[in-house]
């Protein structure tokens, strides 16, 4: 809905976040990029806008839609795991908001496989402290994947630890790590409140479906210390 409504950066610290993780990655001049969980195409069109090949990967066949016509490229619509590494090695693999779900060792060991020696791996998530309850970590998994389809937190307690650990595990070096209270970002800036009022204006049908949607928004899910903003790049040693 979000997408259909052209608000973009809706991944934790928004494009605060993806600023940081293209600086980092600006770093190394990466010819081709995988980016995982690209909805309708905004930090691809900031990457493609700096010269590099970019291979969206979008599992909404709807936002990948969208792309391809905004952007002219060909998306491959489908999930990080059923991606079939088309156009590897890569010099660099992004997601923003899209590895959160996804278990760490057998993703880091995709990774690996996706990208070239020294390849860089950045992301930004929203992942759980040590200080989040097991038992209620798995009910707000289950409450926001049946409000929302999807959820909004993986269901057991996964830190920027526990990613961490499973990179180093999996062959990578660690390049620059931050971890931030997502309370200290605005969640509706004032650019993106012009954007939803554009696309109501453009797609009035979607009006209930935003409301019911804002109203579930406005729910504190986790207690304060929970959660935290996690932004990282990593190389494939």
């Amino acid at each position: 809905m979000m997408g259909l409504l052209g608000v973009g950066d809706l991944h934790p610290a928004g494009h605060v976040s993806t600023e940081f993780l293209l600086g980092e990655l600006e770093r190394t001049h990466p010819e081709s990029v995988l980016e995982v969980g690209a909805g309708v195409g905004w930090t691809t069109d900031r990457m493609l806008k700096r010269g590099w090949k970019v291979t969206p990967v979008e599992p909404s066949a709807v936002l990948a839609r969208a792309l391809t016509k905004r952007l002219r490229i060909p998306v491959a619509v489908g999930t990080f795991e059923d991606f079939d590494g088309a156009g590897a090695p890569f010099d660099a693999v992004i997601g923003e908001g899209a590895f959160y779900r996804l278990a760490p060792q057998p993703t880091v060991a995709k990774l690996a496989r996706l990208l070239r020696p020294g390849g860089l791996f950045a992301v930004v998530d929203m992942t759980w402290t040590p200080s989040a309850n097991p038992d209620v970590v798995a009910f707000i998994h289950d409450q926001t994947k049946d409000l929302f389809g999807i959820p909004m937190a993986p269901r057991e307690v996964v830190t920027a630890s526990t990613w961490a650990d499973a990179l180093r595990a999996g062959g990578f070096e660690e390049i620059v790590t931050k971890t931030i209270d997502p309370a200290a970002f605005d969640a509706a800036p004032g650019a993106q409140r012009a954007r939803t009022a554009a696309g109501l204006l453009r797609r009035p049908y979607l009006l209930p479906l935003f409301l019911r949607y804002g109203a579930y928004n406005r729910i504190r899910w986790t207690p304060a210390g929970w959660a935290e903003c996690w932004m990282a790049v990593w190389k494939r040693v």
